[in-house]
C-alpha cells in the first residue's frame, strides 16, 4: 500500500488555504525546486521533490480532486486503499463514487505531463495518487471535447463515454521556448512523438497534434497541448515580455558605452547604454520576447567594482571632489 502523502506539507500551505495561495505556493516551490536549476549532482533528488510538488499542485488545485482528497484524509487512508481505492465500488471518496465524467490523472493547470527537458511523463504520478484518482485505470486519460462511443468497452463489460480529444500541458524551460526545435514526448498511453516547436513561443500557446489523442474503434483523436514556460533563474516572464537585469559599471552608466546582454537561448547581444543611465532604467529590445508581440527589456544595475585599486580610489575621490 502507498504511503499517504500531505499534500498541504509539500507545498507548505494550511489546509483552508484558498487558491491564490496555492497558486504562489506552487510557484515558489517550483522555482526553487525545479532539477534545472541544480548542480547535476543534486538533480535525481530534486526531481523527486518537484515531481511531489507538481502532484499536490495537480490536485489542491483542482476543487473536485481537492475534495476527494479531504474527505479521504490520512486518518482514514489505510482503510479506504484496503477497500480498493478509486477502482472499488464501496471506497468513500473514490472517482469511481463521485460522479465525474472525467479521470483526472493527466492534464492539471500547470501539470508537467510529458518528456522533455525539463518535463514529466503522465506516468510521474505516485502510487498514492493513482490509488485515490485511478490515473488510467479504466478511466479517461484526457478529459475534453468528448464524443459518444458505445462501442469502447471497459473495465467489467461496462461501457462509458470516452473522449476521443484531449488537452494536455508541456511545460519548458524558457531556453527551450526561446529557442524552439524538436522535443521528444512521451504521450499519455506510453507513445513516443517528437514535435516541432516555433522559435519563441508563448506560455499558453495551443499545438495540436493530429491523430494523437485517445483511440477507439478504428478512430483516433486529436491531442492539443497547452504550452507552459517554467520560472526560470535568471529571467522574468511578464505574458510575452521578458525581463533580464544586466550589470554595468559606474563609468559606462555615467559615460555611455557598451553592454553584453545574455538571451535566453544561450546567445547574446550588445546593446548601447546612454550617458547618464540611472540603474533600474530599462532597455527595450523590440520583438526579441516571445510570440509574435513580446520584448525583452533590459533592466540596467550598476554595479561597483569589489576591489579598487589605488589609482581606481584616486579617480573616485577625485570625482567627489567635483
Amino acid at each position: 500500500m502507498a504511503d499517504y502523502k500531505d499534500y498541504y506539507k509539500i507545498l507548505g500551505i494550511a489546509k483552508n488555504a484558498g487558491e491564490a495561495d496555492i497558486k504562489k505556493a506552487f510557484k515558489t516551490a517550483a522555482r526553487k525546486y525545479h532539477p534545472d536549476m541544480h548542480p547535476e549532482s543534486q538533480k535525481a533528488a530534486m526531481t523527486e521533490k518537484f515531481k511531489d510538488i507538481n502532484e499536490a499542485y495537480e490536485v489542491l488545485s483542482d476543487k473536485q480532486k481537492r475534495a476527494v482528497y479531504d474527505q479521504v484524509g490520512s486518518g482514514g487512508y489505510q482503510n479506504y486503499a484496503r477497500s480498493g481505492g478509486a477502482s472499488s465500488s464501496t471506497g468513500r471518496g473514490g472517482y469511481a463514487q463521485s460522479g465525474a465524467q472525467h479521470a483526472y490523472g493527466y492534464g492539471g493547470a500547470e501539470g508537467f505531463n510529458f518528456s522533455g527537458t525539463g518535463g514529466f511523463e503522465a506516468g510521474d504520478f505516485s502510487d498514492f495518487f493513482q490509488s485515490i484518482f485511478g490515473g488510467m485505470g479504466g478511466a479517461n486519460p484526457f478529459g475534453a471535447r468528448s464524443r459518444r462511443n458505445a462501442g469502447n468497452p471497459f473495465a467489467g463489460g461496462n461501457y462509458r463515454e470516452q473522449s476521443l480529444d484531449g488537452e494536455a500541458n508541456l511545460t519548458l524551460a524558457l531556453r527551450e521556448a526561446y529557442k524552439g526545435g524538436l522535443v521528444n514526448l512521451t504521450l499519455p498511453d506510453g507513445r513516443n512523438t517528437q514535435v516541432k516547436l516555433p522559435a519563441r513561443i508563448s506560455n499558453g500557446a495551443k499545438i495540436k497534434l493530429k491523430g494523437l489523442g485517445n483511440k477507439a474503434r478504428g478512430a483516433s483523436g486529436d491531442l492539443y497541448v497547452s504550452v507552459k514556460i517554467a520560472p526560470d533563474a535568471r529571467f522574468r516572464l511578464e505574458g510575452d515580455d521578458i525581463y533580464a537585469p544586466v550589470d554595468i559599471a559606474p563609468w559606462t552608466a555615467a559615460l555611455g558605452g557598451a553592454a553584453a546582454v545574455d538571451m535566453p537561448d544561450g546567445g547574446g547581444v550588445n546593446i548601447k547604454v546612454p550617458a547618464g543611465s540611472r540603474s533600474g532604467a530599462k532597455l527595450k529590445l523590440s520583438g526579441k520576447g516571445l510570440g509574435k508581440s513580446g520584448n525583452m527589456y533590459v533592466q540596467l544595475m550598476i554595479n561597483n567594482p569589489k576591489m579598487l585599486t589605488k589609482a581606481q580610489k584616486d579617480l573616485f575621490a577625485k570625482l567627489a571632489e567635483e
